[in-house]
């Protein structure tokens, strides 16, 4: 068996993206429309182009309306209910996959961005290593930022940190060896039993970067952008019609 038939993928699609109200109190955020076709089905498309053949899905807000969308991909997606979604933050959600997931070489979305497809493609080819893709030349106070030490990240910057101290910007993807999957799930479960069920998910990667060798995939060049507000989702129409 090829090792693209043994990658799998997580999408976390479980919130309702409220910084979009005029559009989510009818849909979730992953249900916008870029083009003619929804953020989740764009995802899965991607995944699927690049012989990823599983998928595990988080839902919650209005994932009735989510399943029904992608039902034609149902054979190839386990759907995980994030029934606490209105109260937890993404952290949360992945944790839920946990059964799943945990120990199993895997590409993470968190399926707000929107990406060129050779952004997986490259990802999927890098066999048995833990990557981040990072665009080295984009600084936005919407985004989580890096510091990197050579070619590694160093730490997770908050979107915040000043621009003299940051690397490069995170997309909210991510992909892990099986051994740091094994590494990283060890400390989600650690943050939700001290109660961090309000973080994102970058709040325990953080913490294991000193002993997981992360290696940056400069995507600086590529089109991307992530979907917070009105004026994102006006350009990445523009971006990728």
């Amino acid at each position: 068996m090829s090792f693209y038939k043994m990658l799998i993928a997580v999408i976390l699609a479980a919130g309702r993206g409220t910084r979009l109200s005029q559009i989510t109190k009818d849909i979730p955020k992953r249900l916008v429309n870029i083009g003619n076709k929804t953020l989740i089905e764009r995802h899965i498309e991607i995944l699927l182009q690049n012989s990823i053949k599983h998928i595990y899905v988080v839902v919650g807000y209005k994932a009735d309306k989510v399943i029904r969308k992608v039902s034609k991909y149902s054979d190839l997606i386990t759907y995980v209910m994030n029934n606490e979604y209105a109260t937890t933050e993404n952290i949360y959600s992945l944790y839920l996959t946990r059964n799943f997931v945990a120990g199993k070489e895997f590409i993470l979305l968190n399926g707000d961005t929107v990406f060129e497809e050779c952004i997986i493609e490259e990802l999927a080819k890098k066999v048995g290593i833990n990557v981040a893709p990072i665009d080295t030349n984009y600084y936005d106070l919407e985004e989580l930022k890096i510091r990197k030490e050579g070619k590694f990240v160093a730490e997770i910057l908050p979107k915040d940190a000043p621009r003299e101290i940051s690397d490069g910007s995170t997309i909210g993807i991510f992909k892990f060896s099986s051994e740091g999957s094994k590494i990283f799930f060890k400390e989600i479960e650690k943050c939700i039993e001290e109660g961090n069920q309000k973080q994102w998910f970058e709040f325990a990667l953080n913490r294991i970067l000193p002993r997981l060798k992360m290696e940056i995939l400069d995507i600086h060049g590529f089109r991307w952008i992530e979907i917070d507000t009105m004026e994102d989702l006006e350009r990445a129409r523009r971006i990728f019609r």
